[in-house]
């Protein structure tokens, strides 16, 4: 049995207090640099740049300087209606401004001499490509996360999917983690909301100790956006060798959007194992992975609430092999030690379905693993002094119960593991400041023990626990 009870408290806290020319540092926002010319691609001084989030109509508003050039930092990642107003010149109005967690872009936007009153709309945007950062960067989106289909729901097989991940189905972890550009998986972090999200206190990873995770990290459901940073990475991703994984949770908006999943399998789906014996019996599967999502404003334009919950049903048909003592040898052993314990002992061998000699024989046989867990995630967005407050709870409990050879209860093993995380981040930004502060807190509680541990001699009566000898 091996039992870990680490408490983490990680913070981090950023002030910079700079020109917006230089502001580099974010992990869960987005920074827009933009250059204002008219149609003669005269730069334009002066004009009114406002960005407006179109789920949460959260906004920011600066003015382009003497070389028309602008900064619109600490942006939320989403969609955005960024708008440009300058009296002698018409509006000009962009709704396709996509913006990912940690991305930097710089563009020039052309405005027309006109009347005020008149607007210019761009409906659709190409591309953003960043050009101010060498890390290598990508990301998956809402869309991408919920639409690609996985079989189990897992965010390690929604991470294999992107261009140098691979799963490491061994190591420290126990399987169940990723590799980025060949590093071991200790060499990469993994973050959710801009803290750490580690579940293995041995290494870095998704899964806690025993790859007993089935759902890693957090439900598909509630991830807004999955960004993978391999290459040379910036300062902010400290601290990882091989990459990082910044994952992002989804936020209530201004509408109320929810869903219902399901997902079932059962033995009828699946083929016969082509190793059991004949005699053997084809194994009952049933599974069943189901929750849903729901969020909405509390106050409109103000603040907002996500929840999302999954819970993980399994009973899966695995196959058994190991050695077990002949009738023969069964016969010699009770006959040299005649005692009542010899007997109970020898009462826990299957009997051998292979005969490999006359005194040991095989068994091979199917028995039910079962796996269950349930995770909860709540998220409240507060738009306060100007700035946006976003708090992120989580709770999960896996389990799984691997079955034995062996006859009779208290020789299956179980593991019994929880993890509990909230990050809490605040961003303000003025014209020529942006303060940026996150708080996170992770918990993890890894067991793995036999249930003859919790067997208890039936004559002894009142509370019993496990202690040292």
């Amino acid at each position: 049995m091996r039992t870990f009870r680490p408490l983490s408290l990680a913070t981090a806290t950023a002030l910079l207090a700079l020109a917006p020319a230089v502001l580099h540092a974010q992990v869960t926002t987005a920074t827009v640099y933009g250059v204002v010319r008219d149609t003669s691609m005269a730069v334009v001084p002066g004009a009114l740049v406002t960005a407006v989030n179109q789920g949460t109509a959260f906004s920011r508003d600066v003015v382009s300087d003497a070389n028309g050039e602008f900064a619109l930092t600490a942006l939320p990642s989403g969609r955005y209606t960024l708008k440009i107003e300058l009296q002698g010149f018409k509006t000009y109005s962009n709704e396709g401004l996509e913006l990912g967690a940690g991305q930097t872009v710089r563009q020039t936007f052309t405005i027309e001499v006109g009347q005020l009153a008149e607007t210019v709309t761009v409906s659709v945007s190409a591309p953003l490509i960043e050009t101010v950062s060498a890390a290598q960067k990508e990301s998956l989106g809402a869309e991408e996360v919920l639409g690609l289909p996985l079989a189990r729901r897992n965010m390690t097989s929604l991470l294999t999917l992107t261009t140098g991940v691979t799963e490491a189905s061994t190591g420290l972890a126990g399987g169940g983690n990723i590799r980025l550009n060949g590093v071991a998986e200790g060499g990469t972090a993994v973050t959710v909301d801009g803290t750490d999200a580690t579940a293995n206190n041995e290494t870095r990873g998704l899964n806690s100790y025993g790859a007993q995770n089935q759902i890693s990290v957090m439900s598909i459901e509630a991830v807004a956006e999955v960004q993978v940073v391999k290459g040379i990475l910036p300062a902010e991703y400290g601290g990882a060798v091989g990459g990082q994984v910044n994952m992002l949770t989804r936020s209530g908006t201004n509408v109320f959007h929810g869903s219902l999943f399901e997902n079932f399998q059962n033995d009828s789906m699946l083929a016969r194992d082509p190793f059991l014996p004949a005699a053997q019996d084809k194994p009952p599967v049933r599974f069943n992975q189901y929750g849903g999502s729901l969020g909405g404003p509390v106050i409109k334009n103000r603040f907002f609430v996500f929840a999302a919950f999954e819970g993980y049903r399994e009973t899966f048909g695995v196959t058994l092999t190991g050695t077990v003592p002949t009738q023969q040898l069964r016969d010699r052993i009770l006959a040299a030690l005649p005692i009542p314990e010899t007997k109970i002992v020898m009462d826990t061998f299957p009997a051998a379905n292979e005969a490999i000699n006359a005194d040991i024989g095989r068994i091979v046989i199917a028995k039910p693993r079962t796996r269950s867990d349930d995770t909860l995630l709540v998220k409240g967005d507060l738009v306060v002094g100007g700035g946006n407050l976003s708090t992120t709870v989580s709770r999960m409990r896996p389990e799984t119960v691997n079955p034995s050879i062996y006859v009779g209860i208290g020789n299956d093993q179980r593991y019994l593991n929880e993890q509990d995380r909230i990050a809490s981040q605040f961003v303000l930004a003025r014209s020529n400041w942006t303060s940026e502060t996150r708080v996170g807190w992770n918990r993890s509680e890894l067991n793995r023990l036999n249930d003859f541990w919790n067997a208890i001699d039936p004559t002894v009566s009142g509370p019993v626990s496990l202690t040292d000898p």
